[in-house]
Order: C-alpha cells, then sequence, then structure tokens
C-alpha cells in the first residue's frame, strides 16, 4: 500500500478532524469551517478516485468484452470457411462422379454456396457494427465517469482554495 501524501484523502480526513477539533476545543470557527473543508475535500477525492477507478475498470471490461466478440467472430468465420470448404468438395466429388448428368445441379448448388456465404458476410458485418456500437457505449460510458471524476477533482480543487483562503485569514 503506498503511504499517504499531502493530497490524499486520510491526509486531507486527519487534518479536518485535527482543525475541527482544535476549532471546537479554542472555540474559533474559521478553524472549525476549515476542518469541515479539509474534511469535504477527503470525500471529493475518494469520489474522484472511485469514479476513476470505476472509468478504468469500465474501459477494461469494454476492452475484454470487444476482444471476446472479436475471438467469436474469429471462430465463426473459420467454422463458416470450413463448412463451406467441405461443402465445396462434396460439391466437386459429386460433379466428378456425374458430370454428365448433374451438372446442372452443381451449378444451382454454387450459387447457393455463394448465398449463403454472402449472407454469412452480411451477418458478420451486422454483427461487426452491433459490436462497434456497444464498444461506443460502453466508451461513452467510461468518458462519462471520467468527466464526473474530473469535476469531483475540481471541486476538490475547490474546496482546497476555499481552506486556504480561511486559512490565511
Amino acid at each position: 500500500m503506498t503511504p499517504p501524501t499531502d493530497d490524499s484523502p486520510l491526509v486531507e480526513r486527519v487534518k479536518g478532524a485535527a482543525k475541527g477539533l482544535a476549532g471546537a476545543v479554542t472555540g474559533d470557527e474559521d478553524l472549525a469551517r476549515e476542518g469541515r473543508l479539509h474534511t469535504e475535500k477527503a470525500e471529493a477525492l475518494d469520489d474522484a478516485n472511485r469514479l476513476e477507478a470505476q472509468a478504468a475498470q469500465d474501459a477494461e471490461d469494454a476492452e475484454l468484452a470487444q476482444r471476446e466478440h472479436d475471438l467469436e467472430a474469429e471462430r465463426r468465420r473459420l467454422a463458416d470457411e470450413e463448412t463451406a470448404d467441405r461443402r465445396q468438395q462434396r460439391i466437386e466429388e459429386e460433379r466428378q462422379k456425374r458430370e454428365a448428368r448433374i451438372e446442372a445441379q452443381a451449378a444451382g448448388r454454387e450459387q447457393a454456396v455463394e448465398a449463403e456465404t454472402r449472407a454469412a458476410g452480411r451477418a458478420a458485418a451486422h454483427q461487426r457494427v452491433e459490436a462497434a456500437r456497444d464498444r461506443a457505449e460502453e466508451h461513452q460510458e467510461a468518458d462519462t465517469l471520467e468527466g464526473e471524476a474530473e469535476r469531483a477533482r475540481r471541486q476538490a480543487e475547490v474546496l482546497d482554495a476555499a481552506a486556504d483562503t480561511v486559512q490565511e485569514r
């Protein structure tokens, strides 16, 4: 575990508790207010840290989901190719055995295979579009969380500046 820094939530909580207690004991309302500001800053830093961690996790989840989707799409593509290859091989073997009699049927089957391949290609393209849309939504959610973390950091900076102003008085 990393030791607390001067700008860590733990340090801010300790400062807040110490100044709040000192202000309460001495009756110094400015010191007590400064203690509350340090406590609020600690909460804002905790929120920012939590939101950053969530954003990182969401981004990692989105990346993992994309990898899984890509692997599944590749598996399907290979299976479709293998199926098409086997089907084509059977058609070719039949054609060689019955060339004179079933030449028209072989042409029809080849067209069916091509139609299936086109349909599989269209389905794969649709799945890629869906995956891209899902990925964009997950990235947008991660961006939103990062924005919330940034706002929490700015709020912590404002509270810190307010505490500094109160302290200078």
